[in-house]
């Protein structure tokens, strides 16, 4: 079984292309989330009220006045 510097540089080049793609898109979707804020929407609306929710039902031994 022996390679050529050819299907080597052929495979090689196909490698990097797909990891430019990866990059590309990874970068893409990153831009739009940080575009569209949408990780502090994601905060606001959905992490939020979950933590109000657990926060206020945890029973409390004293009270702040």
């Amino acid at each position: 079984m022996k390679c050529n510097k050819k299907e080597i540089a052929k495979a090689l080049l196909k490698l990097l292309g797909k990891l430019g793609l990866i990059g590309l898109l990874f970068f893409v979707v990153t831009f739009v989330i940080y575009m569209g804020n949408f990780e502090n929407k994601l905060i606001y609306y959905v992490v939020r009220p979950f933590l109000n929710k657990h926060y206020d039902s945890q029973v409390r031994d004293r009270r702040i006045v």
